[in-house]
C-alpha cells in the first residue's frame, strides 16, 4: 500500500469513527424534550436537563485538552468517549425518568467533550495549512452520523418506542469503540513536556478569545432551538416521532453539504461577511419558527436556521487553532468547546424560563434577537481585526 492510500485509509476509518460518536449521541436527541415531558418534566426540568449536555463540558473539555497535550495521548480519550455515549444511551433503557435522562445528557456531555481530541488528531493527518479543511470534512463527518442516526432513530421511536432510540444509540457507541481501536495515532515528535503555565497561556490568544465568544453565542441559539424547544413545538402541531426524526435530519443534512466548502466561502467572502452573515440568518429562521403553524414551516426553519450555524462554527474551530504551535493545541481546542459549552447550558436552561413564563413562542422570538445581536459582536470583532483567516 502507498503512502498516499494508507494515508487515505486511515483518515477514512477516523471518518468513520468519528461518525460513530455523533451516531451515540443524537440518536434520541429530537425525543429527548417530548419524552421528558411524557415523564412528567415541565418546562424549566426540560431547559436543565438539556442544558446538563453543556454544562459538564464546560468543566471537562479544557482540562481534557491540557491533559491529551501533557501526555501527547489522543486515541485513549477517544475510546472513553464512545463509552461514554453508549452508557447514556443503555441508563434510560435501563431506568427511564428525569433523573436518568438529567444523567443521560450528563454523561453524554461528557462524550462530546472528547471531540477535543477528535478535532486534534484528526487534523495532525495532514498539515497545518489544511486545517479548516480537514476540520470540515470531520464536521461533515458529525452530519453524516447525526443524520443516520436521526433517520434510524426516528423509525425504531416511530415503530417500537422511544426507548428503542436510546438502545440504538449505545449500541453504536460499542460499535465505535471496537472500531476505534485500529485508529492510528501518529507517535508524538521528541519534544520536552509542555508546561502547565505555557499551555494555560493559549487562553491569552485574542483570537481564540473571540472565535470562543462568538461560539458561545451560536451554541446558544442552536441549542435553544434545534436541539431543545424545537421537537416540543413540532409535538404540539401533532408531529410523530418518525416526524421528530426527519425534523432532527433537516438539522443534520446542511451540514454534510456545507462544511466541506466552509474553508472556500472564507477564502472567497471573507470571515466577517460569512459569520455576520450566518448570524442574520438564524435569526430570521428563529423568528420563523415563533411564527410558524404547521409542521412543513418547522423543517423550513430548521435547515435555514442550521445552515446559518454550521457555516459560522465551522469557521470558528478552523481560526481558533490557526495561531497556536501543535504542541498546545488540544489545549487551545479544549478551552474554546470549554467555553462554547457556556451556549449550550445558558441557551435551553434560559429558554425553558422564558416558554414557562411567556410561551414558546416568545422564547424563539428572543432567540432571534440573540442571533442579531451576535451578528453586530462579529462585524466588530472583524472590524477591530481580532478575528481574521
Amino acid at each position: 500500500m502507498t503512502k498516499s492510500n494508507e494515508k487515505s485509509s486511515r483518515m477514512l476509518l477516523f471518518f468513520g469513527v468519528t461518525s460513530l460518536l455523533w451516531f451515540a449521541l443524537y440518536a434520541y436527541v429530537p425525543f429527548f424534550a417530548p419524552y421528558a415531558e411524557e415523564l412528567q418534566a415541565d418546562a424549566r426540568l426540560i431547559g436543565l436537563i438539556t442544558g446538563a449536555y453543556g454544562f459538564v463540558q464546560m468543566f471537562i473539555r479544557f482540562p481534557l485538552g491540557i491533559i491529551s497535550d501533557r501526555i501527547g495521548k489522543r486515541k485513549v480519550f477517544i475510546i472513553g468517549g464512545l463509552a461514554l455515549a453508549a452508557a447514556s444511551g443503555f441508563v434510560v433503557v435501563i431506568l427511564p425518568s428525569p433523573m436518568t435522562l438529567l444523567l443521560a445528557r450528563s454523561l453524554a456531555g461528557a462524550s462530546a467533550s472528547t471531540w477535543v481530541i477528535v478535532t486534534v488528531l484528526g487534523s495532525s493527518y495532514d498539515s497545518s495549512e489544511n486545517t479548516v479543511k480537514i476540520i470540515g470534512k470531520l464536521n461533515a463527518s458529525n452530519a453524516f452520523g447525526r443524520v443516520f442516526a436521526l433517520l434510524l432513530g426516528g423509525l425504531a421511536a416511530e415503530m417500537l418506542g422511544v426507548s428503542y432510540a436510546f438502545l440504538l444509540a449505545g449500541i453504536a457507541g460499542i460499535a465505535g469503540m471496537a472500531l476505534a481501536v485500529f485508529v492510528v495515532e501518529r507517535k508524538p515528535e521528541a519534544r520536552e513536556t509542555p508546561k502547565l503555565s505555557e499551555l494555560l497561556s493559549v487562553a491569552r490568544n485574542r483570537q481564540l478569545l473571540c472565535a470562543s465568544i462568538l461560539a458561545i453565542l451560536s451554541q446558544y441559539v442552536t441549542f435553544s432551538t434545534t436541539f431543545g424547544f424545537l421537537p416540543l413545538m413540532a409535538t404540539e402541531m401533532g408531529a410523530t416521532n418518525f416526524t421528530l426524526g426527519l425534523l432532527g435530519m433537516a438539522a443534520a443534512l446542511p451540514g454534510i453539504v456545507i462544511s466541506p466548502y466552509v474553508g472556500k466561502m472564507l477564502v472567497k467572502f471573507g470571515v466577517g461577511k460569512t459569520v455576520v452573515a450566518s448570524f442574520l440568518i438564524s435569526a430570521i429562521a428563529c423568528v420563523g419558527i415563533a411564527f410558524s403553524v404547521e409542521v412543513w414551516h418547522l423543517f423550513a426553519m430548521q435547515v435555514v436556521n442550521n445552515a446559518g450555524m454550521i457555516a459560522a462554527m465551522t469557521g470558528f474551530m478552523g481560526l481558533c487553532t490557526k495561531d497556536i504551535p501543535a504542541a498546545r493545541r488540544a489545549t487551545a481546542m479544549g478551552f474554546y468547546q470549554a467555553a462554547y459549552g457556556l451556549g449550550m447550558f445558558v441557551g435551553p436552561f434560559v429558554m425553558g424560563w422564558l416558554v414557562h413564563a411567556f410561551g414558546i413562542g416568545t422564547g424563539f422570538v428572543f432567540t432571534g434577537a440573540v442571533a442579531v445581536a451576535s451578528a453586530v459582536v462579529s462585524a466588530i470583532f472583524v472590524g477591530k481585526k481580532w478575528l481574521c483567516g
